[in-house]
Formats: C-alpha cells, structure tokens, sequence
C-alpha cells in the first residue's frame, strides 16, 4: 500500500521473488471470498521432528500454537488456499497487468 511508486516497487519485488529458483509465488485474489480461509498473516513451521507449530498474527496481538494437532487443521486449511489460488504463472502475470495500470 502506498504512492503509484511504492506500489511499483513491491510488484517489482514480488516478481523478484517469483524468478527465484526455490520458491513458489501465488496470489489469492479477494475474489475468492468466503473460501479464503485466513484474513491474517499466518506462518506454519514444521520442525526437525516433523511436529508442527504455527504463529499468528493479529493488530493486538501475535499467538504460537505448539499442540500439533490445533495446527493441523490450520495446514489444511492452507492447502485448500493454495490448491485454489493462481498459479505462479497467472500471479505473475496478474502483477504485471497491475503494474501497467489495468486490472
């Protein structure tokens, strides 16, 4: 958020990130609505024992579930997200149009 060219800036990194060989960017527009199961940034940690933790945040306040059978569902529900968002090549090409000034 921000000025036309602060915008441009997280978009040019966005892609940045997207040209990395080992990630994965995807975008899940709002147009997805109800289905977008997380309105807050979330992080799920799987550990060397392959237990899981997860870490959320909200304005107040930031909560660390170690119980792994909480976090879960949260895994679920992530993998749900990312099965329906864009794929990589859609995102990339979403944050292009953006970033030409047509949606």
């Amino acid at each position: 958020m921000g000025t036309s060219a602060v915008m441009d800036a997280q978009f040019a990194r966005l892609l940045d990130f997207a040209e990395m060989p080992n990630t994965v960017l995807q975008v899940a527009p709002f147009s997805m609505g109800a289905r977008r199961p997380f309105s807050l940034p979330i992080t799920i940690l799987t550990m060397p024992d392959r237990s899981l933790m997860s870490y959320a945040e909200s304005t107040h306040r930031g909560h660390l579930e170690r119980e792994s059978t909480f976090v879960v569902h949260l895994l679920a529900a992530y993998h749900q997200l990312q099965a329906e968002a864009l794929s990589q090549a859609e995102s990339v090409a979403m944050i292009n149009q953006l970033r030409k000034g047509t949606p």
